[in-house]
Protein backbone atom coordinates (compact mmCIF):
# COMPACT_ATOMS: atom_id res chain seq x y z
CA UNK A 1 0.00 0.00 0.00
CA UNK A 2 1.26 3.37 -1.13
CA UNK A 3 2.33 5.86 1.98
CA UNK A 4 0.38 9.46 2.01
CA UNK A 5 1.83 12.49 0.98
CA UNK A 6 0.24 15.39 3.79
CA UNK A 7 1.18 18.70 3.50
CA UNK A 8 1.44 20.59 6.92
CA UNK A 9 -1.30 23.36 7.69
CA UNK A 10 -0.82 25.66 10.08
CA UNK A 11 -3.73 27.40 12.82
CA UNK A 12 -4.59 29.67 10.23
CA UNK A 13 -5.00 27.43 7.43
CA UNK A 14 -1.82 27.91 5.53
CA UNK A 15 0.16 25.11 3.38
CA UNK A 16 3.64 26.75 2.93
CA UNK A 17 5.37 24.11 1.37
CA UNK A 18 2.42 23.37 -1.18
CA UNK A 19 2.35 27.42 -1.72
CA UNK A 20 6.44 27.01 -2.05
CA UNK A 21 6.23 24.53 -4.63
CA UNK A 22 3.36 26.23 -6.81
CA UNK A 23 5.86 29.13 -7.05
CA UNK A 24 8.29 27.26 -8.31
CA UNK A 25 8.99 26.71 -12.44
CA UNK A 26 6.83 24.16 -14.50
CA UNK A 27 9.75 21.68 -15.30
CA UNK A 28 10.36 21.91 -10.85
CA UNK A 29 7.01 21.41 -10.28
CA UNK A 30 7.21 18.30 -12.14
CA UNK A 31 10.18 16.76 -10.92
CA UNK A 32 9.23 17.54 -7.55
CA UNK A 33 5.97 15.50 -8.31
CA UNK A 34 7.69 13.02 -9.61
CA UNK A 35 9.46 12.99 -6.55
CA UNK A 36 6.77 12.58 -4.58
CA UNK A 37 5.47 9.72 -6.41
CA UNK A 38 8.59 7.83 -5.37
CA UNK A 39 8.13 8.83 -2.29
CA UNK A 40 4.80 7.20 -1.74
CA UNK A 41 5.80 3.87 -3.35
CA UNK A 42 9.34 3.56 -0.92
CA UNK A 43 8.61 5.55 2.20
CA UNK A 44 11.79 6.52 3.49
CA UNK A 45 12.91 3.57 2.21
CA UNK A 46 13.61 5.06 -1.16
CA UNK A 47 17.24 6.69 0.75
CA UNK A 48 19.80 8.55 -0.82
CA UNK A 49 19.94 10.36 -2.90
CA UNK A 50 16.68 11.30 -2.58
CA UNK A 51 15.86 10.91 1.46
CA UNK A 52 18.21 11.75 4.22
CA UNK A 53 17.82 11.81 7.96
CA UNK A 54 18.77 15.23 9.89
CA UNK A 55 18.65 13.95 13.15
CA UNK A 56 16.94 11.95 15.82
CA UNK A 57 14.04 13.53 15.69
CA UNK A 58 13.29 11.80 13.11
CA UNK A 59 13.35 14.86 10.75
CA UNK A 60 14.41 13.83 6.95
CA UNK A 61 14.71 15.85 3.80
CA UNK A 62 13.92 14.90 0.91
CA UNK A 63 16.37 16.05 -1.85
CA UNK A 64 15.50 17.11 -5.16
CA UNK A 65 17.33 18.83 -8.05
CA UNK A 66 15.96 20.37 -11.21
CA UNK A 67 18.48 22.39 -13.74
CA UNK A 68 20.95 23.80 -11.56
CA UNK A 69 18.50 24.45 -8.83
CA UNK A 70 18.79 22.13 -5.73
CA UNK A 71 15.38 22.18 -3.34
CA UNK A 72 15.08 20.65 0.72
CA UNK A 73 11.41 19.71 1.36
CA UNK A 74 11.73 18.24 5.33
CA UNK A 75 9.33 16.08 6.20
CA UNK A 76 8.38 13.09 9.30
CA UNK A 77 6.59 10.02 8.91
CA UNK A 78 3.54 9.71 11.25
CA UNK A 79 1.14 7.14 12.09
CA UNK A 80 -0.92 5.17 9.20
CA UNK A 81 1.53 5.68 6.43
CA UNK A 82 1.61 9.17 6.41
CA UNK A 83 4.67 11.40 5.08
CA UNK A 84 4.14 14.80 6.39
CA UNK A 85 5.55 17.66 4.41
CA UNK A 86 6.58 20.81 7.07
CA UNK A 87 9.01 23.33 4.85
CA UNK A 88 10.42 23.70 1.93
CA UNK A 89 13.67 25.45 0.48
CA UNK A 90 15.78 26.33 -2.29
CA UNK A 91 19.18 25.51 -1.49
CA UNK A 92 21.67 28.32 -2.01
CA UNK A 93 24.64 26.93 -0.03
CA UNK A 94 26.96 24.19 0.94
CA UNK A 95 25.13 23.37 4.48
CA UNK A 96 21.73 23.21 4.65
CA UNK A 97 21.32 26.59 7.21
CA UNK A 98 20.27 25.41 10.82
CA UNK A 99 17.22 28.22 11.05
CA UNK A 100 15.39 26.41 8.21
CA UNK A 101 15.58 22.59 9.77
CA UNK A 102 14.59 24.67 13.18
CA UNK A 103 11.89 26.19 11.33
CA UNK A 104 11.01 22.27 10.19
CA UNK A 105 11.10 20.99 13.75
CA UNK A 106 8.86 23.87 15.18
CA UNK A 107 6.22 22.73 12.63
CA UNK A 108 6.70 19.18 13.42
CA UNK A 109 6.01 19.67 17.06
CA UNK A 110 2.73 21.64 16.29
CA UNK A 111 1.62 18.91 14.04
CA UNK A 112 2.23 16.49 16.32
CA UNK A 113 0.73 18.81 19.66
CA UNK A 114 -2.59 19.06 17.08
CA UNK A 115 -3.10 15.56 15.41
Amino acid sequence: MDWQVIFYTDKEGNEPVKEFILAQPDGAIAEIIHVFKLLRVFNIRLGMPYVRKIDKSGLRELRIKHSSNIYRIFFFTYVGQKLVLLHAILKKTEKTPQREIETAIQRMNDYLSRY
